[in-house]
């Protein structure tokens, strides 16, 4: 009996030690059954339209005011307030509207963006009349504290023709660049089509005003620009040219630009230059003259205006600016004025 149990048990750890074995050498021998590839990733397409966060941003001009002139008053005024949201659709179409107040509530931008490429883009709504180089940047960014007469009077801001439109119009623009380099490009242009009647404002006939633009930076300092304006307004024609240089070398700053127009049958023509260093501090001493001749045939009221004044740029929200005038007039009766102003500038 003993014998047989020995025999029982000795056959029972062989067997189980040959299956031990069996199953060690199964886990080392390779997997006999072909991987299965992978399907790849289905990819995840960015959505046509993702609208960002609108972004908030605004101005808030507080300006003191002297004049020689006794017609007009000394005085402290908000010069501008305005508040702007802009934001994207998606990848390639924005928007951005900006209301005013100076002195009244007024809507000054409100326009869309379709961004297909660089050398080519479209922009419908409200917005500034590509003419003149001294117009396209905003009031935060102006080396002097108004624009230059001769800019003011041909280019829809207190234009001799009457338009009073902040130089801006409701229409549709074509506009882009090429020759792209490192920080500049080597062409820009901007071709648009306007009711002419100024903002918030249909048109008053049926002609269309039309505006070309280009500029060319055959290198990053220097810009040169010219521009055409075909217009009509109150039934007159209104018609501006301009041609204009921009040198903006590390901290140096020159513009000069020469504007001419013609309203009816009156021509007007003016130049204005303008000279600024800023220092490490972000200090801006600057010179600026320009001069405007009402009408070219009569040679009479032909205006001009030296300044002298300087910019600070406190920090990245706060600017403030100061400058003194001295307006003059030949070939006219009215006396010369004497013109100080300072103004604080918050950007947010």
């Amino acid at each position: 009996m003993k014998r047989t149990t020995t025999y029982a048990s000795r056959a029972i750890f062989s067997a189980l030690a040959l299956a031990s074995f069996g199953v060690s050498a199964l886990a080392q021998q390779p997997d006999a059954t072909p991987a299965q590839p992978q399907a790849p990733e289905a990819k995840t397409e960015a959505p046509v339209f993702k609208p960002s966060v609108p972004k908030v941003s605004g101005l808030i001009n507080v300006r003191y005011t002297y004049n020689s002139d006794d017609a007009t008053p000394n005085s402290f005024d908000i010069r501008r307030l305005r508040l702007a949201v802009s934001g994207d659709i998606s990848p390639k179409i924005d928007y951005k509207f900006q209301a005013e107040y100076e002195t009244s509530v007024k809507v000054i931008d409100a326009f869309v963006r379709f961004k297909p490429v660089r050398a080519f883009n479209v922009q419908v709504g409200e917005f500034k009349v590509a003419y003149s180089q001294e117009t396209q940047d905003g009031p935060a960014k102006w080396i002097t504290i108004e624009n230059p007469s001769v800019v003011g009077k041909l280019n829809g801001y207190s234009d001799i023709s009457g338009l009073k439109a902040n130089g801006r119009d409701v229409g549709v623009r074509f506009y882009g660049s090429v020759g792209a380099r490192e920080g500049f490009d080597i062409f820009t242009y901007r071709v648009g089509v306007y009711n002419g009647n100024g903002i918030n404002a249909k048109d008053a006939d049926e002609h269309k005003d039309v505006s070309l633009y280009a500029a060319f930076s055959p290198i990053k300092p220097l810009t040169i620009s010219g521009a055409h304006y075909f217009g009509k307004y109150a039934g007159e024609k209104r018609d501006r040219t301009s041609a204009g240089v921009t040198l903006k070398q590390g901290d140096l700053y020159v513009r000069s630009e020469y504007l001419h127009g013609q309203t009816g049958d009156v021509k007007h023509q003016g130049v204005f230059a303008t000279v600024a260093y800023k220092f490490d501090f972000g200090f801006q001493p600057l010179f600026s003259y320009d001069a405007f001749n009402k009408n070219t045939d009569a040679d009479r009221d032909v205006e001009s205006n030296w300044q002298i004044g300087f910019n600070w740029q406190i920090n990245k929200l706060l600017r403030t600016q100061a400058a003194y005038t001295r307006k003059t007039f030949v070939h006219s009766a009215k006396e010369a004025t004497d013109l100080v102003e300072a103004q604080l500038l918050l950007s947010f």
